[in-house]
């Protein structure tokens, strides 16, 4: 039975009148465009992603090559150690920390969601996951330790991938011949990234290595050596020290800063002294090789060794040694006063203060008093350790000192060999 016109055209008037609502406009906008659960899912994951990357780069560059992390998410010990994970050769590519390049990966996901790009989504999740078994799988397999905030990315990048193949199967962007093109594209750029890894690797020392070991592991052929060395008892004051003084282990090292094997003694003992936290104590002395102020020396060998010892000093008057003392081994090359007042500029220190302490000398006889221990235990060379006061001549392999700590942890319990 037809309705009657009135009728009718009332039914119109309402849809009319519903067509110009703007809420109800918004209503079917919304309806519309209203994203899917996947694609929710990825934007909140890519997030959390997001985060902890960033969270991961601080700590990266914080720490240093090598250096231990302070974060309530890692751990300390062999097996659960974000440290041993961050320092290792695979935690960075071609020069750039791993982690930044996942935040920078998490950022173009995000931006690929909002600019309706389906395929770069579900190809960026895909290849974030099949990336996460390759890491994981290394944190396991060649470096056996274990760090949680990446354990963390794993997860993450787990449901970005499950949430991508629900939204691939629901847009038909991914298809078998887009997914045998992928997997063949992923195992290229994984192979290439392992050898390259793999190389770099092979010329870092494993942070483990510098971990003391259990007793049935200590080398003891260094023992033995260890214990043939002349023992001496050091005078002076301790100025620059890392590690706490209750430490088990304490290496008095004798450097000059325009000696290479210094600078790579620097960075082996820092690396060292952090993989040991708490038994392990650093302590600077100078002994530059240099005529200026070293009366030991027959010969010049490092014209301006003395000057950047001094140097040093004064920048440790505003507290600030270790810092400068990492600008002039990072670059031996440069041992002007210009070189040096750069550095002070550089490690941002008071630049008027820093200029009156070289110009008035006052830290030279800080120098000379390390220099003179160095002449009274017959020290001829540089790097040159005493370790809990035994002489050591240049740098032992990081797994022979190791071997200290643990020996020198049994003597304090009575079971020392």
């Amino acid at each position: 039975m037809l309705q009657p016109m009135s009728a009718k055209k009332a039914k119109a008037a309402r849809r009319q009148a519903a067509a110009h609502d703007p809420a109800a406009q918004a209503t079917r906008h919304a309806q519309r465009y209203a994203p899917s659960w996947p694609l929710l899912a990825i934007r909140v994951l890519g997030a959390l992603g997001l985060v902890i990357g960033v969270y991961l780069s601080v700590l990266h560059y914080q720490t240093g090559a090598g250096g231990s992390i302070e974060s309530a998410f890692c751990g300390t010990g062999t097996t659960v150690n974000c440290s041993l994970v961050l320092s290792s050769a695979y935690a960075t590519l071609f020069g750039v920390p791993v982690a930044v390049l996942a935040a920078g990966s998490y950022v173009i996901l995000l931006a690929s969601t909002f600019l309706a790009v389906p395929g770069l989504t579900v190809l960026l999740c895909s290849w974030m996951f099949v990336f996460s078994l390759y890491m994981a799988a290394i944190s396991f397999f060649s470096i056996e330790a274990v760090c949680p905030l990446c354990t963390g990315l794993y997860l993450v990048n787990l449901g970005l991938f499950v949430s991508a193949v629900v939204q691939g199967r629901t847009d038909a962007t991914m298809t078998r011949p887009r997914l045998a093109y992928a997997a063949l594209g992923f195992s290229i750029v994984l192979l290439g990234i392992g050898l390259t890894q793999t190389e770099d690797a092979a010329h870092v020392t494993p942070l483990q290595e510098y971990l003391a070991p259990p007793p049935a592991e200590m080398d003891m052929g260094f023992v033995r050596y260890y214990y043939d060395q002349p023992a001496v008892v050091l005078r002076g004051s301790e100025r620059h020290v890392e590690g706490p003084a209750d430490a088990v282990l304490t290496i008095h090292e004798f450097v000059d800063f325009r000696c290479p094997q210094c600078a790579r003694a620097r960075d082996t003992l820092l690396k060292f002294q952090h993989a040991n936290p708490d038994d392990v104590r650093i302590v600077f002395r100078h002994y530059p090789l240099d005529q200026q102020c070293n009366t030991g020396m027959k010969s010049q060998v490092h014209p301006g060794a003395c000057a950047a010892s001094m140097a040093a000093e004064c920048a440790a008057e505003q507290g600030k040694f270790w810092e400068y003392a990492d600008l002039l081994f990072a670059d031996q090359t440069k041992f002007k006063r210009t070189d040096f007042d750069a550095h002070a500029r550089t490690a941002r220190l008071d630049f008027e203060q820093f200029s009156t302490c070289m110009d008035d000398g006052r830290t030279e006889a800080l120098v000379k008093n390390d220099i003179d221990e160095a002449l009274r235990l017959e020290i001829e060379a540089t790097p040159t350790l005493v370790v809990n006061g035994r002489i050591i001549r240049g740098l032992p392999p990081v797994g022979k000192l190791a071997s200290l700590v643990t020996l020198q942890k049994q003597q304090e319990t009575g079971s020392a060999p």
